[in-house]
């Protein structure tokens, strides 16, 4: 079986995703566990890795056929793990109470009907299964600067950025989390947090590839050139005076499947 895959992940993002995966509890014995949007497979491998029993078996779903291609590559030799292509947008590819833990990081906020989505993570669940469902809050990120309304606006414009192949765009998805999945009375659920800050500002922490990214709302028109290069000067101005600072909230919810029939 292949090592966790750590070197994938700069160190900040790794030890969020430790986090995250540290919420994860797998079953002794025969036991699915399914990583819905696992793109190229990091959390994925991360939990096969963690979780060795032969009886064990590890499915990550994703709709980019190119990402399922690279971690089927990653996942040669392991035997427990496999990844299929789908839309995640619909019925989900798993029978009735036939899955054990869902995970998902980052994938509720592209689904156009997240209620949905949730309804379907509880139909999958056996009784007493496991939900592991997590989101940055993008609209949470905090930059410091000399022009507060520089930043806000930045901020809120690429929170609010759907890209190409998003079928929705939430900003706010990862504090949404808990009026997404409460609501179903499928699960008793509690919510979780952690905040990643940085004050190092370069290659490859997770604060310096933000930057970069609402430094670039330009080209896609949603900010005006000459604010994103004031921004992206002024941060690197910052580092420069060891003054720099980044930070995101990241949100899980965990419940477990209710045992009870309950109607979703």
């Amino acid at each position: 079986m292949p090592d966790e895959p750590r070197q994938q992940l700069p160190d900040d993002v790794r030890q969020h995703r430790d986090w995250l995966l540290s919420l994860v509890t797998v079953p002794d014995g025969e036991a699915l566990v399914v990583d819905l949007g696992c793109g190229r497979g990091d959390d994925l491998l991360a939990l096969a890795a963690r979780h060795r029993g032969p009886g064990a078996r590890f499915v990550g779903v994703d709709a980019s056929a190119k990402s399922v291609a690279a971690a089927a590559e990653r996942a040669a030799g392991d035997a427990r793990v496999a990844f299929r292509q789908h839309r995640l947008a619909g019925r989900l590819p798993f029978d009735d109470a036939s899955v054990d833990v869902v995970y998902s990081h980052n994938l509720v906020e592209c689904l156009a009907d997240r209620d949905a989505f949730a309804r379907e993570v509880a139909r999958v669940l056996r009784p007493g299964g496991l939900a592991v469902i997590a989101h940055w809050d993008f609209d949470s990120q905090t930059f410091d600067g000399g022009d507060k309304e520089l930043v806000r606006r930045l901020v809120h414009a690429f929170a609010d950025r759907q890209q190409a192949w998003m079928d929705h765009a939430d900003g706010w998805m990862g504090r949404r989390l808990w009026g997404t999945f409460a609501p179903t009375g499928a699960f008793d659920g509690t919510m979780h947090a952690r905040v990643l800050t940085n004050t190092v500002y370069e290659p490859p922490w997770y604060g310096h590839a933000m930057a970069q990214s609402l430094a670039g709302l330009a080209r896609h028109g949603l900010a005006p050139r000459e604010e994103c290069e004031r921004f992206a000067a002024e941060q690197a101005a910052l580092a420069r005076a060891e003054q720099y600072f980044y930070s995101i909230a990241g949100y899980a919810f965990v419940g477990r499947r209710k045992t009870a029939n309950t109607s979703c």
